[in-house]
This record gives structure tokens, sequence and C-alpha cells, in this order.
């Protein structure tokens, strides 16, 4: 056979494509590498979705709201004010209450709830709030 005879025949001839192996030589089919990238892809999701939730959950804290209220009838009770002092200083705790409470909610991202109602350990922010409370109470004499 001749050279030109030889050309025409191996023309239309095409050389095998490389397989894809493992470093252990075996191949891995197409189907397992797509297995491969949708169980990454998941793993990716739930990891930022898991990050996501702790940063925008609230934190749950307690507040001991009885004994505030006790604290401050025993102390108003030892004042011995008129009937309408009373109903003002009443007035200005209870405003003093629930802004130090609003404040510190919207400050922390966080849910305040009473402390008999908690049954796990939660974070108890009372003297904070007491002491707010108190600042408040001073600066609206």
């Amino acid at each position: 056979m001749s050279p030109e005879q030889i050309e025409a025949l191996t023309a239309n001839v095409k050389a095998p494509e490389p397989e894809v192996t493992k470093p252990g030589g075996s191949r891995i089919p197409g189907w397992g590498m797509g297995l491969l990238y949708g169980v990454a892809a998941l793993a990716t999701t739930v990891a930022v979705s898991l990050v996501t939730v702790r940063l925008t959950s609230p934190e749950v804290v307690v507040f001991d709201m009885k004994g505030t209220m006790d604290s401050f009838l025993q102390q108003s009770v030892q004042m011995k004010l008129d009937e309408e002092g009373a109903k003002k200083l009443t007035s200005r705790f209870n405003a003093a209450l629930t802004g130090s409470l609003t404040d510190w909610q919207q400050k922390h991202h966080a849910v305040i709830l009473v402390s008999p109602a908690v049954v796990s350990q939660q974070r108890d922010i009372t003297g904070e709030i007491r002491n707010d409370i108190a600042v408040r109470m001073k600066e609206g004499q």
C-alpha cells in the first residue's frame, strides 16, 4: 500500500480521548462527579443557613419583674407620700420601667421573659434594668 492510500484510510479515524482517573487509577463516572458536587453544594448551603440563623436569632434573657416591683413598693412606702405624690411616683416608675425594658430589648435584639416563665438557665438582666430605672427616676425629678 502506498502512503497516500494509508493516509486516505486513516483520515476519518480519531484518536481515543484520555479517561479521567482518580489517583488510584480507577475511573470516576460522570454521575459520581455530579453526586459529589451536589453533596458539596448541600453542605455549603446547610453551613450558610446555620450561620444565618445563629446571627439573626434573638437572645433570650430573664428579668425579675416581681422583685423589682416589690422593691419599688417598699421604697415608696418609706417615703410616706400623699395620694397625689404616690400616683406621680408610680407613673414615673412605670414609664422608667417600660422605657428601660424597651430600650434594652431593641439595643440587644433580645426577647425578655419574666424569671418564673423560664425553666432553663438564661442570662439575668435584672441588675442592669434596675440601674437604668434608677437613673431615669433621678432624671425625672
